[in-house]
This record gives C-alpha cells, sequence and structure tokens, in this order.
C-alpha cells in the first residue's frame, strides 16, 4: 500500500483499458486478469472431473507401492519395469490431453490399471494391487492432494502477511480511526489496523502448518481397513512418497478417512474468515463518503449501466466464498457422523467437498496480496476524520484521570459533558475540560490532547498503537512468518527428494 496526500493521483505508466468489459474505460489500469475470474466465479468456469484431478498422486503412488513390491520380494524387476514404463506412458498421453479418463472404469484407479493390462498384459497389471485396496490407495492419493494443495494455499496467506507487515510498517505513522459497532471510537493508525490483520494470519498459517503435519502420515498399506498377510514395507512406502511417518492403525486409516479433508477444511475455514473481516474493513474505508483507502484500480469492477462506478467486488466474492466454505466444512463432519467402523462410501463425497473448498478459496490470498500491496491511502482525509466524531474522548478522559488524579468513572463523567459542550467541533475543547474540572473542585486541568498524534504516541505498551510500540510488535511478527516460510520451502524439497529417491530406487531395482 502506498500512502498518498492526494487521492485521486496516479502512477504516469497506465495500462490499456479493457476491451473485454462493459466498464474498462472508466479505469486507468486494465483489470487484473486473476480478479475477473475471481469474481466471476463458476459463471465462465467449468472444473475438471475429481479424480483428473488427482491423476499425478495416483501414478506416484501406483510407482512406489510397485518397487516396494518388487524390494519386498513379492513381484520380479521385470514385472516393475513394464509398469513404470507403461506409468510413464499413461502420465505423458494425459499431460498432453491425448488421453482422458473412461468414465466407464469408475475411478482414476482402475483406468490406470487397465491401461497397464493394455500396454504390458493382464499379467502384469494384475501384480500391482498386491497387498492394497482402493480403500487406502483412495486415502493415500487424497492426502498427497490435500498435502500439495495445503502448502499452495499456505504460500499464498504467507504473501498476504508480508504485504500486510511491509504496509503497516510504512503507515505507522498515518493516525486512523477506529471503529466499534460500526461507529467512530478512538484512534488507532494505519499500520495498526493493517498489523492487526497480519497478527490474525499468522495464526492462520500456523494452523495450517500443524495442519500438514497432521495429514502427513502415510495410510498405504491398510488395505481395506484391515491390513495384509503379504509382508508389505509400509515404512518405506511412505518415505518414497514424501510422508512424515506411517499411520499405524490400519483401521483408523480408512474409518477416518473423512477426517483429513476436513482438519483441511477447518484451517481454510479460519483463514478465510479472517479474510472476509479485512474485506468489508477495505469496503468501508474505501467508500466514498469515507474514502480513507483507495483500491487500484486493477482490482475493482464497474457497472453496466452506471458508468461512474468502482465496486470492491473481490472484497464482496471473498465474503460470499467465505460462508460456502464455512458450510462446507460443516458438512464434513455430518458426512461422517454415525458411520460404522471401516469403510463407507460416504466418504468418496468429502473428496469432492474438500476439493471445492480448495477451488473456491486458492485464489482469495493472492487477491489479497495484490489488494493490500497496491492500496493507496489518503492521509489529508484520514487526518481530518481522526479529528471528527470525538474519537480523542477515551483517550482525554484516560489523561484527566491520570493527571488530576482522578477515578476513572469521574474523568468520564466529566468528558461525557465536555463532549456535549463541544458539539459541533468534532473533538473536545480542552479549555471546556479544564473548565469542568475546575468546576468540579478539582482544579483547572489543562491537557495537551488536541493532536491526534499527540493521543496516539502515549500508547505504548505492548501491542499498542504509538508508532515505536508497533515497529517493536513487527519485529517478532517477521520473525515467525520468516519461520513459517522456511518451513513450507522445506516441505517443498521433502517432497523433490522423495521423487528423486522414488526414481533412483526403480533403476537400482531394474538394474
Amino acid at each position: 500500500m502506498k500512502a498518498d496526500k492526494a487521492k485521486d493521483e496516479h502512477s504516469d505508466e497506465k495500462s490499456a483499458p479493457s476491451k473485454e468489459t462493459f466498464w474498462g474505460g472508466r479505469m486507468d489500469e486494465a483489470p487484473e486478469e486473476m480478479n475477473v475470474s475471481f469474481c466471476a466465479g463458476r459463471d465462465v468456469a467449468t472444473r475438471p472431473m475429481a479424480d483428473a484431478v488427482l491423476i499425478p498422486f495416483d501414478i506416484w503412488q501406483n510407482r512406489v507401492h510397485s518397487i516396494m513390491l518388487t524390494r519386498a520380494g513379492i513381484t520380479p524387476p521385470e514385472v516393475l519395469q513394464k509398469i513404470l514404463s507403461s506409468l510413464d506412458e499413461f502420465e505423458e498421453q494425459t499431460k498432453s490431453g491425448q488421453l482422458q479418463l473412461d468414465p466407464r472404469k469408475e475411478d482414476v484407479h482402475t483406468n490406470i490399471e487397465h491401461f497397464v493390462a493394455e500396454k504390458a498384459t493382464t499379467a502384469v497389471s494384475g501384480f500391482m494391487h498386491t497387498g492394497r485396496s482402493r480403500n487406502d490407495q483412495s486415502a493415500t492419493v487424497v492426502r498427497m492432494y490435500l498435502r500439495q494443495n495445503l502448502l499452495q494455499f499456505s504460500r499464498a496467506v504467507a504473501n498476504v502477511v508480508q504485504a500486510l507487515l511491509d504496509s503497516a510498517e510504512a503507515h505507522a505513522d498515518i493516525p486512523l480511526t477506529g471503529f466499534t459497532h460500526y461507529q467512530p471510537a478512538s484512534l488507532t493508525t494505519i499500520g495498526h489496523w493493517l498489523a492487526s490483520h497480519a497478527q490474525a494470519l499468522l495464526r492462520d498459517l500456523d494452523r495450517l502448518q500443524s495442519c500438514y503435519e497432521r495429514i502427513n502420515i502415510s495410510p498405504l498399506g491398510a488395505a481395506a481397513s484391515f491390513g495384509t498377510s503379504w509382508p508389505i514395507d509400509r515404512e518405506l512406502t511412505a518415505d518414497l512418497l514424501g510422508f512424515r511417518s506411517v499411520q499405524a492403525n490400519t483401521l483408523d486409516c480408512i474409518t477416518n478417512r473423512w477426517e483429513m479433508e476436513a482438519d483441511v477444511a477447518n484451517c481454510i475455514s479460519f483463514a478465510m474468515t479472517h479474510l472476509s473481516i479485512l474485506a468489508q474493513d477495505i469496503i468501508v474505508l474505501s467508500a466514498p463518503y469515507l474514502a480513507i483507502l483507495r483500491v487500484a484500480d486493477r482490482y475493482v469492477t464497474g457497472s453496466s449501466i452506471m458508468p461512474q462506478k468502482r465496486n470492491p467486488d473481490f472484497a464482496e466474492v471473498t465474503r460470499a466464498k467465505t460462508v460456502l466454505i464455512q458450510n462446507l466444512t460443516n458438512s464434513l463432519f455430518g458426512m461422517a457422523r454415525g458411520a460404522l467402523s471401516g469403510y463407507n462410501r460416504d466418504t468418496q463425497w468429502t473428496k469432492y467437498v474438500v476439493m471445492d473448498i480448495f477451488d473456491e478459496a486458492m485464489q482469495t490470498p493472492d487477491i489479497f496480496a495484490g489488494v493490500v500491496s497496491s492500496m493507496k491511502v489518503d492521509e489529508i482525509r484520514t487526518a481530518a476524520f481522526a479529528k471528527e466524531n470525538f474519537v480523542d474522548a477515551v483517550d482525554v478522559a484516560d489523561a484527566l484521570s491520570r493527571v488530576a488524579g482522578l477515578p476513572f468513572r469521574s474523568a468520564y463523567d466529566i468528558v461525557s459533558k465536555a463532549v456535549r459542550l463541544s458539539e459541533g467541533q468534532g473533538h473536545i475543547i480542552p479549555d471546556v475540560v479544564a473548565q469542568l474540572t475546575e468546576e468540579a473542585g478539582h482544579g483547572r486541568v489543562n491537557l495537551a490532547m488536541d493532536a491526534p498524534e499527540t493521543i496516539i504516541a502515549a500508547k505504548t505498551h505492548v501491542g499498542a498503537p504509538a508508532p515505536d510500540a508497533l515497529r517493536r510488535d513487527l519485529k517478532p511478527m517477521k520473525e515467525t512468518l520468516s519461520s513459517i516460510s522456511n518451513a513450507l520451502i522445506a516441505h517443498t524439497d521433502e517432497l523433490l527428494v522423495a521423487r528423486r529417491m522414488t526414481k533412483e530406487m526403480a533403476k537400482k531395482l531394474i538394474g
């Protein structure tokens, strides 16, 4: 966000208005393409088959399971070679669009096994399912899908936090009227407001990080719920798939297939709720009757009939997406309630629900990172608003109580009268306070509390909006963000290492 003393100033470098929308000509910048698609939602967008999304993960899982069978002496190396070759071909054909999943074959798992049978005979493909069920197979690939998308979403949230912290530091000195009950309440700063949202999203990052650790365990080898008599090596498959460890009890692996989706969805719901609060703040603070903030042209939309409109649609869409995600999250718990231990086909739908949640949520942090980074603050307007609506009242009462040694309630009563007597000024007149304290028998108390900056500077405790206090608080927040960002990088690297290990072990076994 960039501070700007004139709310209508823009960069000299203006991109061309959009020709695809009705309202592009009103803007100085072309619309951000991601924002257009974000706001359009599913109006003109399609979604792929659920299992088509899982193809890369099921191919990796099939490779690893087949490698484990050969290493355990269950299948010969020549069978492994044919399986891996067929899997490579399936991967190439689906990536290029030459091949799509056949609905008649029920799911991605059957499609892949039939493909291997066509390429390498059923005698070869028949070995692939040894010691495995579609139950643990599906539970494994869904965990892999969740893991990857959780990392992507977490990185995007981290980018929002970074944008908020950078802007908070840049705007630490700019006064802002804070609200309660949607009414002007007390004084803070733009920086303090931004840092509050950063702090909330840091908690979300912590939740997402701990969620990643919980779901990053391997159910592969649980079979249909009750294990297998084959001498499988579950630790090996966990390592080659990049899982932290094995999910031990095989019945729990399958009974609680819904839990991993609900865990992820709950964390995303928290983050989306916090972003929806930020969205509402931006709507109010950027509205023409306040005009404290100005959202960049590329992140607003217009009207098909009213040429002047600059609508914060991204913020309204975020509120709607949040409600949808919260209700989808509740449905995940509902699907599990009352189910008998073991596999129940209800959990097939938990996969669809969590995919819908990711589809709705994934772009949201990216939008907000762009919005926050490009927003401008009208310093003149925010300074003027900070002197209106008696937002200095509580701080004047506090100061009077301190200076005169009065109980806070006594000071509160004096300032309440001062507000009434200063009506029309928008802020408390110091001489009125001095006169009232004298009339109340406390002597004449003169308070130098007529400037918002003076009031804010007195709020110096931990977490308060005084510029120096805010900058102190930003330091540990930056350190926390750095630690979490490094962990996300480490998790990404772990998956890359696991893929490399898979390839190396395959080559070693094939010889």
